[in-house]
């Protein structure tokens, strides 16, 4: 019994592909380091290229694997290989199965921060200007992390 066609497989990896990349997008913006933040597109950009993917259905796959895993990754906040480097030329390799291991982790509870919709535009996201940079870093701290401001009395007290 045949699902579909091949052509419908193709398009229907290629949503689920699209989707994993716009799910990218603020934790991309949200990297702390520009390098990582390159890194991230050179990889997105390899994984658009469908002379970097391979072709037919299980190239579209293992890209989706990539994809997958970029996203997981940029999740839990840590890159990992083979996300520490750029992409080699060529078509990329087959996902090693061992990688599959990430996919098991429960993702951590992480505190939602401004909407997707106020970031930049995807390809001025590396421009992001110094003050928007201390915002979210105040946000970031001014949670639980305010009980280590306290005032001198609260220090010297000796009640």
């Amino acid at each position: 019994m045949e699902v579909g066609s091949e052509e419908e497989k193709w398009e229907k990896l290629d949503a689920e592909f699209d989707h994993f990349v716009v799910d990218m997008k603020p934790f991309v913006l949200k990297l702390p380091h520009r390098t990582e933040r390159q890194r991230c597109a050179l990889w997105i950009r390899k994984l658009c290229e469908p002379s970097g993917t391979g072709a037919g259905i299980m190239g579209r796959k293992n890209r989706n694997l990539y994809a997958k895993l970029l996203l997981h990754m940029l999740k839990r906040g840590a890159l990992e290989g083979p996300f520490t480097h750029r992409p080699e030329p060529g078509t990329l390799k087959i996902l090693p199965s061992y990688m599959s291991i990430y996919f098991d982790e429960p993702n951590p509870a992480r505190a939602k921060g401004s909407s997707p919709e106020g970031l930049p535009a995807w390809v001025l996201g590396e421009l992001e200007t110094s003050e928007h940079k201390l915002n979210e870093s105040w946000k970031l701290s001014s949670g639980e992390d305010n009980t280590l401001v306290q005032s001198p009395t609260d220090v010297y007290s000796w009640t």
